[in-house]
């Protein structure tokens, strides 16, 4: 078994690991309450719902456009280094803006607050995703990434409630205060951080340092072939046509069509975080009794988990009974869906050598989250267009689903082939 001089049995996910869980999910977590709290305060400050979308939607551009970036920092400086900087980087800011703006905040200012913290996400998200093989053993690595997912879950599901209830009771600044102290106490914890760092030889200038870095990168995904580049368009798949379509169509599922309250359609949004949840925790059992080859498996069931999700609204006869139904598909799609991803962040990090994994990393990043709006616009335009026969549009993401299941079972039988013995051969 590997032993780290400050890790211990590396597998057992030692002190390095936990450090990081911990600092991510404390950082995590007030960036969550952060943005919820920072959007409400739009909409209050404005009374406009085109405003509030219009920040929203800008302050994801950085995210889409830095990332890449981002992943090129992670394979070249120390990603302990990177990690603890950020956070103290986002204490900062966040006490500036409290400092400054405490009299009186604007529009434009929380804004820019929102695009500072995709900014400093899109730089700092690739280090750890890079940061995670370095810390435990292979044949916990899935284990590892199943953890993460559910930390990501977690916050993307409790810190929105927790940052309404801050706000509804004690107003934006005290949420900036809480905001300072879960980056700085998280950028302490990452200082005691050991990540194994191999420094590399720059090309030059900074530009042709990213230039022959993402040549690389690319060259090295195309020449995967099936590996890589499969898993790519895989996942992408599955958020243009599955994963889209619940985020429109729930709000319009259950508001719209079923007629029911806002409440409703926040417990339909915890079913689905609850589904991540389950799909993370569940990912280190399911890997020692599913091999990577047979993860096709997995997009099948997401599939099939929405076809209850159509027969849900075939008819509005029975509003709560329809609800009902909907909560357990979006909750079993999600699972399954999560369960995927995890499968397909531990091959990637498998079939990626070090050197590249941060950079490759955010590529696959950026283009999955391209795939999003693509969907959103898709089933925007069919749910208008199908109004009362909305089952369709849900039986169509469904159908898709399951095609592209079923066309990726030769895919993955080849990718696995291609992976260490131990991990198709034995149970991670």
């Amino acid at each position: 078994m590997k032993k780290d001089k400050h890790t211990g049995p590396k597998w057992m996910f030692g002190r390095d690991f936990t450090l990081m869980v911990a600092g991510q999910i404390i950082s995590l977590f007030g960036n969550a309450i952060l943005r919820f709290a920072l959007s409400v305060a739009v909409l209050d400050m404005t009374g406009s719902a085109a405003a509030f979308a219009s920040i929203a939607a800008l302050s994801m551009l950085p995210t889409i456009l830095l990332s890449p970036l981002g992943g090129v920092l992670a394979d070249r400086v120390s990603r302990k280094g990177i990690m603890a900087a950020l956070d103290f980087i986002t204490a900062a800011v966040l006490a500036s803006f409290a400092l400054i703006f405490r009299q009186t905040p604007t529009t434009a200012a929380i804004g820019g607050v929102m695009v500072l913290l995709s900014v400093i996400q899109s730089f700092y998200q690739p280090s750890v995703q890079a940061s995670i093989p370095s810390l435990v053993d292979e044949r916990g690595l899935m284990s590892a990434n199943g953890i993460v997912a559910q930390v990501n879950a977690l916050a993307n599901l409790l810190g929105p409630i927790l940052g309404g209830l801050l706000y509804g009771v004690f107003g934006l600044y005290p949420v900036l205060y809480v905001g300072i102290i879960c980056f700085f106490l998280s950028a302490v914890m990452e200082c005691f951080l050991h990540i194994p760092f191999i420094r590399q030889q720059n090309r030059g200038g900074v530009l042709q340092t990213i230039k022959g870095d993402f040549t690389d990168a690319l060259r090295y995904m195309v020449r995967q072939g099936e590996g890589l580049m499969s898993l790519l368009f895989l996942v992408a798949g599955i958020n243009l046509f599955l994963s889209a379509m619940v985020v429109v169509g729930l709000p319009y599922l259950v508001k719209i069509f079923l007629g029911l309250s806002s409440q409703m359609y926040g417990l339909a949004e915890g079913a689905m975080g609850i589904g991540s949840i389950l799909g993370g925790v569940l990912a280190g059992a399911v890997a020692k009794k599913l091999k990577f080859s047979a993860s096709h498996l997995l997009l099948l069931l997401a599939g099939i988990a929405a076809l209850p999700l159509g027969a849900a609204v075939l008819h509005n006869g029975w509003p709560m009974g329809s609800f009902a139904l909907i909560l357990l598909s979006v909750a079993g799609m999600m699972c399954c869906a999560t369960l995927f991803s995890v499968y397909a962040q531990t091959t990637l990090q498998q079939l990626t050598p070090a050197s590249l994994l941060g950079k490759i990393s955010s590529v696959v990043t950026v283009i999955c989250m391209c795939a999003f709006p693509l969907g959103q616009a898709l089933y925007g335009a069919l749910f208008d267009w199908a109004k009362q026969y909305a089952f369709i549009v849900v039986l169509f993401a469904g159908l898709a689903s399951v095609v592209i299941a079923l066309l990726s079972k030769g895919v993955l039988l080849r990718i696995s082939q291609r992976l260490p013995q131990q991990t198709e051969g034995q149970p991670l």
